[in-house]
């Protein structure tokens, strides 16, 4: 807790020093004490883009993320773990300059599991202990007899308490799984991951989320603004004139105007890619802020349309993910 202290007395002086609000532009404090950069890269890849995913790594760290965003059903925590080592070695950062999330494999099906699976998402990451650890999904993938989501945090209850992980959060989640939580969990959650973009603003659950004091962490910043697996073409798209005019208005890309919008919600966007470029135009958000009228603006594109799917589909997405991860892990062990 002292850390934490000392972290935010020394970004508050570098905000009096400069005259900026360095720390609400680029951390954020999360319930439990903790402080999380206010930016993620996001490391989910394609198996034909595995090889990419260390060297993007590394240079998403090079050019200022701090925060990386993984999970068992990735596939590719290895890799991440190798990326680190890489970086550590190098003296490019430190542990402590990281901050690490993953999330709990979505086969666990009870309390008892949580910590030897946390164990391998630590030996695959070569790391002591990761900074967030989520529930990845509430539902029941795999149809267990007797599965109790509220069981499956108690475990990660007990992953907090055992310093493998500094918060625990869960993704995915929607209000009824949230208030299930907090009325007979014992620790709040810290993070509630879910898609957030301009084609599935979440408004709703966004606010009800934040009220609880949970911070939201927005994946599929972009929805329907790049290529998805459907193919399906839903507006808007980066050339979009409402983009391009708040883009002008700021001298930056429409892209970088939707990651500002999330922030500007006050959550956390996980921007991916394997391009360079991207990589670091994606990490540019923090000289500028876009009013309260250019978030509604943006909100105006809401479909409520999701990106993953939602519900069954979204069970029936991960089932097939997992399936894919068994096959891609097979390969790589055997």
């Amino acid at each position: 807790m002292w850390t934490v202290i000392l972290i935010i007395s020394l970004l508050k002086v570098i905000d009096a020093a400069n005259g900026l609000d360095a720390f609400h532009q680029k951390y954020k404090l999360l319930n439990d004490g903790n402080v999380i950069p206010a930016l993620a890269f996001g490391t989910w890849a394609n198996t034909s883009d595995l090889h990419k995913v260390i060297p993007s790594v590394i240079y998403a760290i090079e050019v200022g993320y701090r925060n990386l965003d993984t999970a068992h059903l990735y596939g590719n925590e290895h890799l991440i773990g190798e990326a680190l080592s890489i970086v550590f070695e190098r003296g490019l950062v430190r542990r402590e300059d990281i901050f690490i999330t993953t999330k709990l494999d979505v086969s666990v099906p009870s309390r008892e599991m949580v910590i030897p699976s946390l164990q391998k998402n630590l030996w695959r990451l070569k790391l002591d202990y990761v900074d967030l650890f989520l529930i990845h999904t509430p539902y029941n993938t795999f149809n267990y007899p007797n599965y109790d989501i509220l069981d499956i945090w108690r475990g990660m209850e007990d992953a907090k308490k055992l310093g493998l992980t500094k918060s625990i959060g869960i993704s995915n989640f929607n209000s009824t799984h949230v208030n299930r939580i907090l009325k007979y969990g014992k620790i709040r959650p810290a993070v509630n991951e879910i898609e957030v973009n301009p084609t599935r603003t979440q408004l709703d659950l966004v606010a009800y989320t934040q009220s609880q004091g949970i911070t939201v962490m927005s994946y599929a910043p972009f929805g329907y603004l790049v290529p998805r697996m459907s193919n399906e073409f839903v507006p808007p798209t980066f050339g979009d004139p409402t983009l391009v005019k708040i883009a002008r208005k700021y001298g930056k890309d429409t892209s970088q105007v939707v990651l500002r919008y999330l922030m500007d919600r006050d959550t956390i966007p996980i921007p991916r890619s394997h391009n360079p470029l991207h990589i670091s135009t994606n990490a540019d958000l923090f000289d500028f802020s876009i009013t309260q009228e250019e978030v509604y603006a943006i909100n105006e594109f809401n479909k409520n349309l999701p990106a993953y799917g939602s519900g069954e589909g979204f069970t029936r997405l991960i089932r097939q993910a997992y399936n894919a991860l068994l096959q891609t892990m097979a390969l790589l062990y055997k």
